[in-house]
């Protein structure tokens, strides 16, 4: 699916969140996500010495967003910045797309690359979700 300005606006947020969060090893994962109502919300990665523990910036910004009072997921796009000015648009990782997807089966996801972003459902990249 094509990209919008709104969600090229959500990339450049991300990147905006990477580059001025980014600690190496630490931070440099940020994500940003838009609502149903337009709203964004923003989150960076938190890396911790045990590894379950991680918080992914796709979690960070649900989490955000949930704090700001909303729960209406509409697109989410993760970025990795590499702390010299350089991104990566990142999919989502299994456990971040069962929460997209908690919020919304059809919430949109930027994937792909940043020379050729590509918008899927995350239902799209988790095929097989029990939703019963």
């Amino acid at each position: 699916m094509e990209l919008s300005a709104e969600d090229y606006e959500l990339i450049e947020h991300a990147k905006q969140i990477a580059d001025d969060l980014h600690v190496d090893d630490l931070h440099e994962v940020a994500a940003a996500l838009r609502t149903a109502s337009g709203d964004i919300f923003g989150g960076i990665h938190i890396e911790a010495r045990v590894g379950f523990a991680d918080v992914c910036g796709e979690v960070a910004a649900l989490c955000n967003m949930v704090s700001g009072g909303q729960r209406e997921l509409d697109t989410i796009v993760a970025i990795y910045g590499d702390g010299r000015g350089n991104h990566w648009l990142l999919a989502p990782c299994g456990r971040c797309r069962e929460l997209i997807s908690d919020f919304n089966r059809e919430a949109m996801v930027i994937v792909g690359s940043l020379d050729v972003p590509q918008k899927v459902s995350v239902s799209e990249l988790l095929p097989m979700k029990d939703y019963s």
